[in-house]
């Protein structure tokens, strides 16, 4: 029995992970998808696809005490082939990076999966794919920055920003702070290859006019900083590029608040018993070219958002299903609706 096709190293998760086996005679072909990086073992259900039958995995150890992300098993064939994405992309887990200018761990942002098969008699593994680490978004694994927002910003002077970086070996990361005739330039460096997350603070270059971050062979962001408006909001939100985004919405137009009651009838009438509260805020961003709209766009259909201030990423709800991109003749922003995670409940006593 042996591995017939193996998806390439940094493949993106947003497509299929393709992978296929075959052996001499017909037979079960016992498939596991085992998370190679995760420390115990941990069960995820797997869904039921055409072309074989799925099993959940399992709490207990498997191997070396990796996590099973889930099993798949294929009667009486000679070949088989089966998409691995679909049971990788639920272990991604993004947490924007804090803390000042630098590089920092791009923890749960990729998955390293092994495939194992298992021969005839159940027991043992008849082949054991290489292990694979594969990238969230559909950009493909090739060294450099993964970003859907342009390579020349804005940025606001009390702002922070973060970039992704796909590295092919040890990278340094040179910051140029441009402040009238003064120039300053930080240098950052990271040992290890792979996906990295560089994170700018602006509190660290005070008074920078403009900010060049040169990575190297991976590429660079040209910075213009403008002054802090009061009242403004920033988002972060995960793009299709695999990366956290950041922009600043100038203006609040409207904030709502919504609350729907449940009321209970007595001896003296309707009485509140519950509410819940929401609490809706259309943002309108500057008027931008269409790099920038159709990057904000996907801030309708992004799995995470985030209300940013600082250091402190709040998850947010966005409520608007379509977003204006372009109208003819006339300057374009966007609009966009957004509300907390969690409805408020109150209880009236």
């Amino acid at each position: 029995m042996l591995f017939t096709r193996i998806p390439q190293q940094y493949a993106p998760l947003g497509g299929e992970l393709r992978y296929a086996v075959s052996q001499e005679t017909a037979g079960n072909i016992d498939i596991r998808i085992v998370d190679a990086a995760a420390g115990s073992a941990a069960g995820i259900g797997a869904a039921v696809s055409p072309g074989g039958a799925d099993r959940a995995g399992t709490r207990g150890p498997v191997g070396d005490g990796s996590a099973l992300l889930g099993a798949k098993r294929f009667a009486a064939v000679a070949e088989a082939a089966f998409d691995a994405a679909p049971y990788l992309r639920r272990r991604l887990h993004f947490t924007p990076a804090t803390g000042r200018t630098g590089f920092y761990p791009a923890e749960g942002r990729t998955v390293t999966a092994v495939v194992e098969v298992a021969g005839t008699d159940g027991e043992a593994a008849a082949a054991i794919a290489p292990a694979r680490t594969f990238l969230p978004g559909d950009a493909p694994g090739t060294p450099g920055l993964r970003t859907s927002m342009p390579l020349v910003r804005l940025i606001p002077e009390d702002a922070c920003d973060e970039l992704t970086l796909l590295a092919g070996g040890p990278c340094t990361v040179t910051v140029t702070a441009l402040a009238g005739d003064t120039t300053v330039a930080e240098s950052y460096h990271a040992a290890e290859s792979g996906l990295q997350v560089f994170r700018l603070d602006l509190h660290d270059f005070p008074g920078a006019e403009s900010l060049t971050v040169d990575a190297g062979a991976c590429g660079g962001v040209v910075y213009s900083v403008i002054p802090a408006r009061q009242g403004a909001v920033r988002l972060a939100w995960r793009s299709r590029a695999g990366s956290v985004e950041h922009y600043t919405f100038p203006v609040v137009r409207t904030e709502v608040v919504r609350s729907v009651r449940q009321q209970a009838y007595g001896p003296d009438g309707r009485t509140a018993a519950t509410a819940e509260t929401d609490r809706e805020t259309v943002l309108v961003s500057a008027y931008e070219g269409r790099q920038v709209l159709d990057a904000l766009a996907e801030l309708t259909a992004a799995p995470e958002v985030w209300i940013t201030e600082g250091d402190t990423y709040t998850p947010a709800d966005i409520a608007t299903d379509e977003a204006v991109v372009q109208r003819h003749g006339t300057l374009s922003c966007l609009e966009i609706a957004v509300r907390p995670k969690r409805k408020i409940r109150t209880s009236w006593n």
